[in-house]
């Protein structure tokens, strides 16, 4: 690495002095110290509420989660390279909404004073590095430009805004803007080559970039083709991902913005320093030897922290207290019979029990008086996809299983309104986010949270982070449950699970008969399907309005005339006998595909009629259903319920 370093500078035609070379190694640590705490200040503003411009913006995708995709991006490295440059989200963590605010704006405005007193020293350590001092002073060029730098990224922000703002009212204003900000683009290299405050740089800069554009051209496309390369890199898993582009961009972008000060002190005709010829004593050798050892030290140590809070670990550090393991089950939606022959109108879940678990730490929230958030990190027990890898004969097997596993999860939950005033924590407003494991998932993973208002009902909803969230997560009217949504995509990718102290059968009535009411039960053919599953699911409710759905369309419909409480007090008697395990496979009967049998009882052959009769399965026995339906469309004709 070190030989290839050395041959790219050499080509360069920057001298290969000891000093010098030490003088680039202090830069790419500059570049890593800067990157590192820009990837600790965006993961805190994740689990704390705040968002810093414009890091949290270049990191957010549509789905809201920082996701290392594949593809490529060609950039130029200005004033310092940056993983923004490249696309490269400085997290792993799921990022929020952004939220702004005074917490935001003074985190912003202390990161963008670091970042200008760093600019400050990093291209006055370029100035004398293109021009071949031996003697680089940091901290000095950082003190004497960091007023310039500080008006320069406060106009870039001024500008920045103004350019987003206007290229989304109206496009061409932006474009003008861009181009307008390209050519102020020299003006910090300036600032440090001459010498010369921010408004004289500013001046001079517009006339340096068109005189010296042909000669810039060139450069500017190399770095085009060096950052898509390093791009590419972004597609490694994590946290190769991120640590892999931060370094091979800092080694690469500092090259090539030091290439561009060389062309630049020459086109503006400044003349090279002197180089020192001090004559050092052995023990300012000695002494200086350690420290450059310490200075190479800081690669890769800076690069294990910044790998380290991009993963959202350290957020442990603040998560006191004691956790409560709570036990679950779950529960997904698929194309079941009903939702097809709703035409998608019609939700049901497939059930499942195993030894989910989940470790939390939740305030009482059983008072009037409750947080605007909650924030920490559990531990779940859930059933994840993972690749096995194994090695067969010569070649590598990848096998995809679904096991049980344990993951932490970070989540900040906001606090929100139900329909009817209740409230709840939802982290769709907030953020929560799977801290990267020793388990490689089949696919990216995300994942929502919410709890209810009094903290007895926790739910977490595992999906791939390809898909949108927001059709699929729904919550009751009272605030209290999660009744997840068909995705028409792929729905058994969406698995929720349902965490509570007191797991008892009344409480999945009450979930179902609030998921029942978001299901369209408009007439359609084999609307016996919905009577069998609100059957299956004791909502007497829905049995009631499919009923009366049925008589309105001229269905010939002989039942019990109960009313809503007869009917739920009947349904949910026939499911006293039953043990937790049977009681979820009789519910799934509803959520999957030939759940129900269907015989045809005709007892003569009908061409145009049939009559069929489908069971409805209880610990007890069953509920018949016999119907007559119209062989040609399919059309419901009668139906009788409980003969």
């Amino acid at each position: 690495m070190s030989q290839i370093m050395e041959g790219v500078i050499a080509h360069h035609g920057i001298c290969l002095s000891k000093e010098v070379k030490m003088a680039y190694i202090r830069l790419i640590v500059l570049v890593l110290f800067v990157e590192v705490i820009i990837t600790l200040a965006v993961s805190l503003g994740i689990y704390f509420g705040f968002s810093i411009y414009p890091y949290t913006l270049s990191t957010l995708t549509p789905s809201g989660a920082a996701v290392h995709s594949a593809g490529f991006n060609a950039t130029i490295p200005l004033y310092m390279p940056s993983l923004a440059d490249l696309k490269v989200p400085y997290t792993f963590l799921r990022v929020a909404t952004p939220a702004w605010g005074i917490v935001a704006f003074l985190v912003t405005a202390a990161l963008m004073g670091v970042q200008s007193f760093i600019r400050g020293m990093y291209l006055g350590g370029l100035k004398g590095w293109a021009l071949n001092q031996e003697k680089v002073p940091l901290l000095v060029y950082g003190r004497r430009y960091f007023g310039d730098m500080i008006a320069w990224t406060i106009f870039q922000f001024v500008t920045g805004a103004a350019m987003i703002f206007f290229a989304a009212a109206f496009f061409p204003i932006g474009i003008i803007l861009i181009i307008v900000l390209m050519c102020y683009s020299l003006t910090p290299y300036i600032i440090v080559l001459e010498n010369i405050s921010f408004s004289t740089a500013l001046a001079k800069a517009t006339g340096t970039f068109r005189r010296n554009f042909g000669a810039l051209l060139p450069l500017a496309l190399l770095a085009m083709m060096c950052t898509l390369i390093v791009s590419l890199f972004r597609s490694l898993t994590p946290p190769w991902g991120y640590a892999v582009p931060l370094l091979a961009y800092a080694c690469m972008g500092t090259l090539l913005i030091g290439k561009l000060m060389k062309i630049l002190a020459d086109k503006l005709g400044i003349n090279p320093e002197q180089q020192s010829t001090m004559q050092l004593t052995d023990d300012e050798i000695r002494t200086r030897g350690l420290v450059n050892v310490v200075i190479v030290l800081l690669i890769p140590v800076l690069l294990f922290t910044g790998i380290f809070t991009a993963s959202g670990k350290h957020l442990w550090l603040f998560d006191f207290g004691s956790k409560k393991q709570i036990e679950g089950i779950s529960y997904m939606t698929s194309f079941s019979d009903v939702y097809y022959a709703s035409k998608t109108r019609y939700t049901a879940y497939l059930w499942q029990s195993a030894e989910y678990s989940m470790s939390i730490k939740l305030p009482d929230l059983t008072g009037e008086r409750k947080p605007d958030e909650l924030r920490g990190i559990a531990e779940i027990t859930w059933r994840m996809d993972e690749n096995n890898h194994r090695l067969q004969g010569t070649s590598l097997q990848i096998a995809e299983n679904p096991n049980l596993h344990k993951s932490q999860l970070m989540y900040r939950l906001v606090k929100e309104t139900a329909k009817n005033g209740n409230v709840y924590y939802s982290s769709l407003r907030g953020s929560s986010s799977i801290l990267p494991g020793d388990v490689e998932p089949r696919e990216p993973l995300s994942v929502q949270i919410m709890v209810s208002g009094d903290g007895s009902q926790l739910f977490v909803i595992q999906y791939p982070t390809r898909f949108d969230i927001s059709p699929v997560f729904r919550v009751s009217d009272d605030g209290k449950y999660v009744i997840t949504g068909t995705s028409p995509v792929n729905p058994m990718d969406f698995h929720t699970y349902w965490f509570t102290a007191d797991q008892r059968i009344d409480h999945m009535f009450n979930l179902l008969a609030a998921k029942n009411q978001l299901n369209d039960i408009t007439m359609f053919n084999r609307a016996y399907l919905a009577l069998a599953s609100a059957m299956q699911e004791g909502d007497g409710g829905t049995v009631v309005k499919v009923l009366e759905m049925m008589r309105k369309s001229g269905v010939d419909v002989k039942a019990p005339d109960w009313d809503i409480p007869t009917w739920t007090d009947h349904l949910h008697r026939r499911y006293q006998a039953a043990s937790l395990p049977n009681f979820l496979e009789l519910l799934s009967k509803a959520g999957i595909q030939g759940g129900y049998e269907v015989t045809e009882i005709s007892d003569k052959i009908e061409d145009k009629v049939g009559v069929y009769r489908l069971e409805v399965p209880f610990p007890d026995g069953v509920i018949p259903i016999t119907y007559k339906e119209s062989k040609v469309d399919g059309k419901l004709l009668s139906i009788q319920v409980m003969e």
